[in-house]
């Protein structure tokens, strides 16, 4: 901008072009800087300045990327004189949820109800879009295994698209228990708590953005931590950019890459047999949580158990996966099909998750074809 002469950002030709090298050249280094909340921010920053600064028109040859915002709850920009009226924060948009979670080893279920057993060691996006950013910090578990587990949880509200709330950043370790607030020592922000931190159990801590309607959830299992979000459709996709890839390496929405994924019968090790693993899951003694573990819920836990064997290990893991299934049946409780057998060897269930409301009726068909035939 110095070089253009250009002051301050502004709706010129010059400013866009400025803009427009400067995505380009932070899109160069995506792929290096995916664990650096930062970069997204800066992602976040430009592509809004680009979008206020009308440079479609200025550049026809580009295509600025879109920043939605949730309907009415779309708000001008905060002046010190003027507060933010009740209505324009509280969510106008579509009351249709997606979910999102990470627990144990790490296992994850993407936005799009895709179920990903990972390695994703290190720093990793987990949500990125205008209104919020959620990074986790991932450590290996076992010497010898790929598997890793959360053991930071990072989460940003950013202030700079809303006038409802100012940027808060909240922090929790695994190695020490979880934050009662915000890093300023603050649980609320904006008009009349438009974000509000409650503390529960002590294991828990939940972050409700009222806003955008969203729900985020920080959990502590022993030595490692566990999230899930509730966000509406509206805000899952969110581009931004002159080329609208905001987000596009954020976990709960792309998944993990492919050179991450593990097999979840291939990957796991064999610390404690399978039928042992599977009644460890059946019972959480160190959570407050204890349901009957179903589905992929079930299969990551025997995975965890396995790889890591009966003791403290296997207190933490087996906690995680009730208290994820816990979060699912509050916030996503439709996407759990209620399977309550774990495969041994055979193809994990999520491999085939479009055949399991059928399964009932296979048995039925089975035994009608073996009586038949003379079988039974």
């Amino acid at each position: 901008m110095e070089i253009q002469d250009i002051r301050d950002p502004e709706p010129s030709a010059e400013f866009c072009q400025v803009a427009g090298d400067y995505l380009a050249c932070l899109r160069g280094t995506a792929r290096a800087c995916r664990g650096n909340l930062y970069f997204h921010s800066t992602m976040s920053t430009v592509g809004r300045l680009v979008k206020d600064h009308n440079c479609p028109r200025h550049l026809p040859n580009a295509s600025a990327g879109h920043v939605p915002l949730p309907s009415s709850s779309a708000a001008p920009p905060r002046t010190t004189n003027t507060p933010a009226p009740k209505r324009e924060c509280t969510y106008q948009g579509r009351h249709r949820f997606r979910h999102c979670g990470l627990f144990g080893d790490p296992h994850l279920k993407t936005f799009k109800n895709e179920y990903q057993t990972c390695r994703v060691r290190g720093a990793w996006p987990l949500i990125d879009n205008p209104y919020l950013g959620v990074q986790v910090t991932n450590d290996p578990v076992v010497e010898g295994s790929p598997a890793t587990a959360t053991t930071k949880v990072t989460i940003v509200i950013r202030g700079h698209n809303t006038p409802c709330a100012d940027k808060k950043t909240y922090e929790a370790t695994s190695d020490a228990p979880l934050p009662a607030t915000f890093i300023d020592g603050t649980q609320r922000s904006g008009v009349d708590g438009s974000v509000v931190l409650t503390v529960y159990e002590q294991q828990r801590v939940e972050i409700y953005v009222r806003y955008i309607e969203t729900t985020l959830i920080v959990r502590q299992a022993g030595r490692y931590l566990a999230f899930s979000a509730r966000m509406p459709e509206e805000l899952v996709s969110f581009s931004s950019g002159l080329d609208g890839n905001f987000g596009d390496s954020s976990l709960c929405v792309r998944g993990c890459p492919a050179s991450e994924r593990l097999d979840p019968i291939a990957a796991r090790g064999h610390k404690l047999p399978w039928d042992k693993a599977l009644e460890r899951c059946r019972r959480s003694d160190s959570n407050e949580v204890t349901n009957n573990l179903t589905d992929h819920y079930l299969d990551w836990c025997v995975f965890d158990v396995m790889t890591t064997g009966d003791g403290a290990f296997a207190n933490d893991f087996t906690a995680a996966a009730h208290s994820a299934q816990a979060d699912v049946l509050r916030l996503d409780p439709l996407s759990l099909k209620n399977k309550t057998t774990s495969h041994q060897e055979q193809e994990p269930y999520y491999s085939r998750a479009s055949l399991s409301g059928c399964s009932s009726v296979l048995v039925v068909l089975v035994a009608a074809v073996q009586l038949a035939f003379g079988v039974l």
